[in-house]
């Protein structure tokens, strides 16, 4: 049963393999039973993605690796038809490779070595000469546009909050505007509400979203589509302290809605929040957010999907093509009006934590207080950020860069579109 995502996966394992080998240069033959399940863009975009992908290295801090490894640097595909726009497919296929390695490569990093000021640095030298506009929100700057929720959360640590700011304008002035919002939470303890030791290294990985986002954008500043893009990261630790907030807490956003904090643990959404706010007031047309948010999702599709929110079906509808053309699988969860009360607070306007069950739904609902009835679609990505389940055999291991080619086909299509 091979579709173009389970491609992707045994070429990128197979390309791991032979950089081990010492291999610089790749020809991959395609039988006429592939070609036969997919246009030419499709099949040259999964082949030109899957061995792009096997060039990232989780082990790069190692000082001595086991197998010394090469990376490939040619890439032959044979047996395709249609090369003139088999070579525009691959042309995009590799910025979207690229930009995705690089965030694997953040995702990948260790807290001590990427705190909201090392993010913020580091998307300042990736959009060097790209194009791409770039603002970066300090402290002072959250407080005046009065982000309290981001700043709850930021106090319980040392490290100063950022919020990146990155912007693609090459649409009409009046045409629409694409808000992308990532949580860029660079460790996560859970706070007061902490979370348990075991596996708690892994929450190094927890600014997924935000490091998707920077991707996204650098790979629309290489295909150009003529649509206007924001992408906002809020970024800060989640940390225990004495500064920190606590359960019972209530804090104000920068949209004026108070939310009682019953987990600090639930601190993702409260920064994204902030993030959907700033989005608003910039006259974003359409909101996405993407986060490693809830362990519900995890739980309900693993490592393999996306679990998607929404409340307009044609952007919904674009996100799934989207998703299509990167390789990436995505599922609609519901947000029923059966849901509706579960988030309301006895003393506040709503609440960041409820009920043990449906909690990426829940999340979903808390986010979509703050769009302003906007089309939005939410992406949960705490699952397939990172992969490893052993289980797994065909699925490469470690941090996958999830949601990053999805964004930059969805800025494509919604410029096709409009």
């Amino acid at each position: 049963q091979l579709d173009m995502v389970r491609l992707r996966n045994v070429l990128q394992a197979a390309g791991r393999t032979l950089r081990k080998r010492g291999h610089r240069r790749v020809a991959v033959v395609l039988p006429k039973d592939v070609v036969g399940k997919a246009g030419a863009a499709d099949l040259a975009r999964a082949v030109t993605e899957g061995i792009g992908l096997s060039n990232f290295d989780i082990g790069s801090l190692k000082t001595r690796h086991v197998d010394a490894t090469t990376t490939i640097d040619a890439l032959s595909i044979i047996g395709l038809d249609g090369e003139k726009v088999a070579s525009a497919a691959i042309r995009d296929a590799v910025a979207l490779t690229d930009a995705t390695n690089r965030i694997r490569e953040w995702v990948n990093t260790p807290a001590n070595a990427f705190t909201p000021t090392v993010f913020a640095e580091k998307v300042k030298e990736a959009v060097r000469g790209t194009g791409l506009d770039l603002k970066v929100l300090d402290m002072d700057d959250m407080r005046r546009l009065k982000m309290g929720a981001l700043l709850a959360v930021a106090r319980g640590s040392d490290e100063p909050a950022r919020m990146i700011v990155i912007r693609h304008n090459a649409g009409p002035k009046i045409g629409p505007l694409l808000a992308l919002v990532g949580k860029g939470i660079t460790f996560d303890s859970g706070g007061i509400s902490i979370k348990p030791a075991q596996n708690m290294e892994m929450m190094k990985s927890d600014m997924g979203g935000g490091a998707a986002v920077v991707g996204a954008m650098l790979a629309i500043a290489e295909l150009k589509p003529r649509i206007n893009v924001i992408g906002v990261v809020p970024t800060t630790e989640n940390m225990p302290s004495g500064k920190a907030i606590k359960p019972g807490d209530v804090v104000t956003g920068s949209g004026g809605k108070t939310i009682e904090i019953i987990n600090t643990d639930a601190e993702g959404r409260l920064i994204l929040s902030d993030g959907i706010t700033y989005a608003v007031n910039e006259a974003a047309t359409h909101i996405v957010d993407i986060a490693t948010l809830t362990g519900s999702i995890a739980r309900t599709l693993g490592p393999l999907a996306i679990g998607a929110f929404g409340n307009d079906p044609k952007l919904m509808d674009l996100v799934r093509r989207a998703a299509d053309l990167a390789g990436e699988r995505l599922w609609e969860l519901p947000t029923w009006a059966d849901y509706d009360g579960l988030i309301d607070s006895e003393i506040a306007d709503i609440k960041n934590s409820t009920v043990p069950w449906a909690g990426a739904t829940t999340a979903a609902l808390f986010l979509r207080e703050f769009v302003d009835g906007r089309p939005w679609v939410h992406l949960d990505i705490a699952g397939s950020a990172w992969q490893d389940a052993s289980e797994l055999k065909t699925v490469p291991k470690g941090p996958t860069g999830s949601g990053v080619r999805v964004m930059a086909h969805l800025a494509q299509l919604l410029a096709s579109a409009t």
